[in-house]
């Protein structure tokens, strides 16, 4: 008798066991089942949330990729470089949504405050610090590097997983990816144009690893500086290389904006590069073959858009199917919601160019 007994407490105790824990197995299934996993922009396996409602954006490329995808509803917060284009921003983000100067200059008690899951910025932001700071609150940092052209797709599919846009995603990285291959294509067996290259300030160029070099790349130009080992160059060596084609973007202390340059001030831009010494004797300059771009048209979509630009402007007799200022349009007014403004580079194209 007291054997039976001993044994039905026994058996009590392993069925009380198997509950106990196949409770906590379908607990764990349920919170695993409310999350996901993104592999960020640097390969880091990050657990977010399945519906992301709430995030702070660091860098104004990684906004516009969230726009472009119709996700702009799940952002609570902007760094002040995506705020200060009024134009494109001011109907979504007021000043209190602001979260730092930059993504090396982040608020971190605005962030807490704004309470998002997630804060989104690009690997030359201060991420490291970011994490360290927010994770203990439960906001998770992910990666995302918007501005590098050669991995758009990669960049575009990560967005599209984070906020259940993958249909929105992949409709864009196949129109401006077919851009990208006619460029290709087409060019593929031409000789490369020489390109002199030049980022806002005065010898300020681009060379391997930099950001803006794959744009000049993927456009099939030669760019002279692509064995220099820094950024800045002395101006006197463009002369010495005598590049067939100057292409310019930005200018010194200029913001990237949605409205562009005037005229005019694309006119003091273009004085002020062939007044240099020197610079007269250039084949480019002797040409009359200057592309200024401002910093929005030529960084739209991962830099495609100033690809299709330069591209064209290089080699228009080669692309023939290709109408860079189109893009521009489509770029404007489909995946950034906004109206189109013609103007952004100088000389202007038209939509038929």
């Amino acid at each position: 008798m007291i054997k039976n007994i001993k044994n039905i407490l026994i058996y009590i105790v392993i069925m009380l066991a198997a509950i106990i824990f196949f409770s906590g197995c379908s607990s764990d299934k349920n919170i695993d089942s409310e999350e996901t996993v993104v592999n960020d922009s640097i390969k880091r396996e990050i657990k977010i949330p399945i519906d992301v409602e709430r995030v702070v954006v660091a860098n104004r490329y990684n906004m516009e990729i969230i726009k472009s995808i119709n996700a702009i509803d799940k952002v609570v917060g902007v760094d002040y470089g995506i705020y200060q284009d009024q134009e494109a921003y001011g109907d979504f983000f007021t000043k209190e949504q602001v979260i730092g100067k930059g993504q090396n200059d982040l608020n971190y008690e605005k962030i807490i405050e704004l309470n998002p899951q997630l804060l989104i910025i690009t690997g030359n932001g201060n991420w490291k610090d970011a994490e360290q700071k927010l994770e203990p609150f439960g906001i998770k940092v992910i990666v995302l590097n918007a501005y590098y052209t050669d991995e758009f797709k990669k960049t575009y599919t990560i967005a599209g997983k984070i906020f259940n846009r993958e249909k929105e995603a992949k409709e864009f990285i196949d129109y401006f990816g077919s851009k990208l291959d006619y460029i290709n294509n087409q060019l593929k067996n031409q000789q490369l144009k020489t390109v002199y290259y030049e980022y806002k300030n005065e010898g300020v160029t681009t060379i391997p690893g930099d950001y803006f070099y794959k744009m000049l790349e993927y456009a099939h130009a030669d760019n002279i500086f692509k064995n220099a080992k820094s950024l800045q160059i002395d101006t006197e060596s463009v002369v010495e290389n005598n590049p067939d084609y100057i292409v310019k973007v930005g200018d010194k202390g200029i913001e990237p904006k949605y409205i562009p340059p005037t005229v005019n001030e694309f006119l003091m831009r273009k004085k002020n590069i062939i007044s240099r010494p020197g610079w007269e004797t250039l084949s480019a300059v002797k040409n009359d073959r200057i592309l200024l771009l401002s910093q929005y048209a030529h960084g739209g979509a991962s830099k495609i858009v100033g690809t299709c630009y330069i591209a064209k402007f290089l080699y228009p007799e080669y692309l023939p199917d290709l109408h860079p200022e189109e893009v521009f349009k489509e770029w404007v007014t489909k995946y950034q919601h906004l109206p189109y403004i013609k103007g952004h580079t100088y000389p202007a194209f038209s939509l038929d160019d």
